[in-house]
């Protein structure tokens, strides 16, 4: 299963990826003028979620054989454990950062930015072998 890796597909995993996480996080700092914190990680990863399986389904994993609604569930439960993932170690290094630095904006966007990158290697290959299958 993962004996041989498909490095230019990876590559493109981790740009596609990485633009869907700046519209993420861009979208967090546009909603946090509106919302709660919480409440814009939450409303953010939607706008995140979107570009994600967009780009992935054009760039990253073309010609697949599932159905596009079920690569949309599938996509979707992924991303929901990265939703958790992400809240929880953003709101984390929140809490630690807190202790370390006093401007609250620049604290959020680390810790947003963190928590965005971490679930990157466990997506790729979640979404190889389940979504995009």
């Amino acid at each position: 299963m993962f004996t041989k890796l498909n490095f230019k597909q990876i590559i493109r995993f981790t740009i596609a990826g990485g633009f869907a996480a700046l519209t993420n996080i861009i979208s967090r700092i546009f909603f946090s003028i509106f919302f709660s914190y919480k409440l814009a990680i939450l409303l953010s990863f939607f706008i995140g979620l979107s570009t994600g399986f967009i780009l992935m389904r054009k760039y990253v994993f073309v010609f697949k054989r599932n159905l596009l609604f079920s690569q949309i569930v599938r996509f979707f439960f992924i991303n929901l454990l990265n939703l958790i993932q992400t809240f929880l170690i953003t709101l984390g290094i929140k809490y630690i950062l807190g202790f370390v630095l006093s401007n609250v904006g620049i604290i959020e966007l680390i810790s947003h930015m963190l928590g965005v990158s971490f679930p990157i290697i466990t997506s790729y290959f979640a979404h190889k072998y389940f979504t995009f299958r």
